[in-house]
């Protein structure tokens, strides 16, 4: 929670900063959330690397000091009115950089504690994952009234919280017997997620979702709440918290109900689903209309991304699962730095409800791809 807590906050603080503060455009959030996203891109098989070698758990205590710093000097730039679209990406890449490098610890000792219970457990995870984003969106939501270095201050306690519950965890002691160099170690995570059909099946569709879905959540979404709606951060917040509260409702289900037999078939599904969802939303509906079309997309991509972070983890070799996971994030989260990009520039040429249709398109596409030339519906 100590990570997801600032995210949350920081999902609605960063990009209320450069639209409704810096008053900047599309085209400048989509390169600020590509900024995001792209140390992910480079350094996250790094990451993975260096999750199965040392340990994961000592890995985490550092990266929450490290993350300390980027918030607290945004903060004091703001407070001396020096914020500038600049200083925005300087903070995006180094948060990047602690993300890369935090995820695949956080994708391995989640296996230590899941046993074989793993969909189950991931699912649970993901739950409450998202449910303390929506905690991080309300406190985010009085930027305006309260002022953003207050929240970035909050932002750096919290992270330094995280180093008391990462010294709790148990111990996590890496592979460091591993023979060859780094790059070889990297390929050799790439390879098992190659030839697994399935791993890279699940690889490929994510790395779609979040490109064109990703990209229309982070960018269109508080682009349409500013020019559509006229909404400012409690706007922003609150539509954002309306795509977790749905995730939160379907994770709630899948635990209920046991989970899914098929977790492939559920998530070619939910991606479809959730292409619907975002056809409605460029009709250019009430706010409220648009806010219950967001409530909907979230419930599909809750169960898309718990299925998919299934189907990686339980086929992912213990030797090398973190190295697996990596994989993962980088179709995950490393998508995102040309999805964001792209529906930037997509939103300031077609218009931001077009863009919301170029997504569509995106996806569904992806998703005809993999349902029809490959057996992940049969997993």
């Amino acid at each position: 929670m100590s990570f997801v807590i600032p995210a949350g906050i920081q999902t609605v603080l960063f990009p209320w900063l450069i639209a409704i503060e810096l008053q900047l455009g599309a085209q400048e959030l989509g390169l600020g959330q590509m900024a995001l996203q792209v140390p992910a891109l480079l350094f996250i098989l790094i990451g993975g690397f260096l999750a199965d070698r040392l340990d994961a758990r000592k890995m985490l205590i550092l990266l929450h000091l490290i993350a300390v710093v980027p918030p607290l000097c945004l903060a004091l730039l703001i407070e001396n009115g020096l914020l500038s679209f600049a200083w925005m990406i300087v903070y995006a890449l180094s948060m990047g950089v602690v993300t890369a490098f935090s995820q695949p610890a956080r994708d391995k000792l989640l296996n230590a504690v899941a046993g074989n219970r793993i969909q189950r457990t991931v699912t649970i995870v993901m739950g409450l994952t998202f449910g303390a984003q929506i905690i991080g969106f309300a406190i985010a939501s009085s930027a305006e009234s309260n002022g953003p270095e207050i929240l970035l201050v909050l932002m750096a306690c919290v992270m330094v919280s995280g180093t008391y519950s990462s010294a709790r965890l148990p111990p996590s002691p890496g592979n460091s017997s591993m023979g060859g160099s780094m790059s070889a170690a990297i390929f050799e995570g790439l390879r098992i997620v190659w030839y697994s059909e399935k791993m890279r099946a699940s690889a490929i569709l994510l790395a779609a979702i979040s490109m064109f879905y990703g990209g229309t959540f982070l960018v269109l979404n508080p682009l349409m709440v500013r020019d559509l709606y006229q909404g400012g951060s409690e706007e922003i917040s609150l539509s954002f918290a309306m795509f977790m509260s749905g995730t939160v409702l379907t994770t709630i289900a899948l635990v209920a109900s046991g989970g899914v037999k098929n977790p492939g078939l559920a998530l070619i599904i939910a991606v479809i689903a959730g292409g619907v969802m975002l056809a409605i939303a460029s009709l250019g509906l009430s706010f409220y209309g648009y806010l219950a079309t967001i409530f909907v997309w979230g419930g599909c991509g809750g169960i898309a991304m718990s299925m998919g972070r299934t189907i990686m983890q339980e086929l992912a070799p213990e030797s090398h699962r973190a190295r697996v996971m990596s994989v993962f994030s980088l179709a995950n989260v490393g998508s995102l730095t040309f999805g964001a990009a792209i529906m930037g520039f997509s939103a300031e040429f077609v218009g931001i409800l077009n863009s919301f249709l170029v997504a569509v398109a995106g996806g569904l596409a992806t998703t005809l791809y993999v349902a029809t030339c490959t057996r992940l519906a049969h997993v």
